[in-house]
């Protein structure tokens, strides 16, 4: 029973149907100019059409195809922060984002740039008038996830756009790799100029995401080549792969209502096995946050203990997030929410999807409280 979907998704068969077809019958360079090729962009550019609608991005905006929300991130932050210096070199971001923007905040400290790091809420959230006091007029780009990929957290985009327009003239980058394909995202409503995710986190595929961004910006690549994507990522694009993300997006979105009310009352359940435990704490908002992830510190047991303890099961959750599980014992997300490095080095991540079902809720629940009171 996987209880990790925060990391990653499984494919959805019909994307990987799709990335199949494509892959055989839509082979050719996109790029080339003969039949085959052309035939190829074609089918990139419905694409791209198609997941700038989803996003309620039509107007205004343009999609480049990445392998992913670090190459996105990446592309966002030092092409912004680069484009704009002239104006200015102070940026904003908070101390709870995700490694591939934290770390490129970091790397543009080293070259000159000066870095406000934003605290947050104890729900997790930033405060607007925390980003208001922060502001600038040599601020040049704000950078702040929409859902946080360890306790759920979900940021009021709507207040903080609206709030950085009225305020400054930076450029607001939002990384909604948790939050596009499972909480509705639209660019028409919102005051964002940069948008990334990956499609792995929505029964897509890996190695596959995507940047949105004004079509009026230019900022310098990441990659210089062929001057494809827009002349900001060369090399040759990928249609199969374009193509599957496109539907994994549509997918994911069809009666997305349904399964958010359908994974809120499965939350609802664990959270509430959880508060039974002696010593658990929930880190973060119980109501408010994203209902799609769990977080919580169990006091005095190390949480690899527990997830050895539910791996022997079959049933799979993880600590910090995936891309630094390797590299760190501590949980620097859950420690600037609660304040409490003990919680943040016992701290423990149970993320749901649509696709999890009630019995394997009923399971977990079941033997996380027997392993929790055996290790004690």
């Amino acid at each position: 029973m996987y209880f990790d979907y925060a990391a990653t998704t499984p494919p959805d068969d019909e994307v990987l149907k799709t990335f199949d077809a494509v892959n055989r019958n839509f082979w050719a360079n996109p790029h080339a100019l003969h039949r085959p090729g052309m035939r190829a962009e074609q089918l990139l550019e419905q694409a791209r059409v198609q997941v700038l609608s989803l996003l309620g991005a039509e107007n205004g905006f343009r999609c480049i195809f990445t392998s992913g929300a670090t190459e996105s991130n990446n592309m966002a932050i030092r092409g912004a922060a680069n484009r704009f210096k002239s104006r200015g070199r102070h940026l904003i971001t908070s101390a709870v984002e995700h490694p591939s923007v934290l770390t490129v905040f970091q790397s543009l400290e080293s070259e000159g740039f000066e870095v406000t790091l934003l605290p947050v809420l104890d729900n997790g959230t930033v405060d607007p008038e925390e980003l208001k006091a922060a502001l600038r007029p040599d601020t040049t780009l704000i950078s702040l996830m929409h859902v946080n990929n360890e306790v759920g957290a979900i940021n009021d985009l709507p207040t903080l756009g609206k709030l950085i327009k009225e305020n400054s003239n930076a450029v607001f980058h939002v990384d909604a790799a948790q939050s596009v394909g499972k909480l509705p995202v639209d660019l028409s409503k919102l005051r964002v100029d940069m948008l990334t995710f990956s499609a792995h986190k929505f029964y897509g595929l890996k190695g596959s995401g995507a940047l949105i961004f004004p079509e009026k910006m230019v900022f310098k690549p990441l990659l210089y080549g062929g001057g494809q994507e827009f002349g900001l990522r060369s090399g040759t694009a990928d249609p199969a792969r374009a193509a599957a993300l496109a539907k994994a997006l549509r997918l994911s979105l069809e009666n997305w209502d349904e399964k958010l009310a359908k994974v809120s009352r499965l939350k609802c359940r664990i959270v509430e096995a959880l508060t039974e435990i002696p010593d658990v704490e929930i880190n973060g908002s119980i109501d408010e946050g994203s209902p799609y992830i769990i977080n919580c510190s169990v006091a005095g047991i190390k949480p690899e203990t527990i997830l050895q303890g539910l791996s022997e099961k079959g049933i799979y959750i993880s600590t910090v997030s995936a891309c630094s599980a390797r590299q760190t014992i501590e949980s620097g997300v859950v420690r600037a929410v609660t304040g409490s490095p003990e919680r943040a080095q016992h701290s423990i991540r149970i993320s749901l999807a649509s696709i999890t079902v009630q019995k394997e809720v009923d399971t977990l629940c079941a033997t996380l409280s027997t392993i929790i009171e055996m290790l004690r």
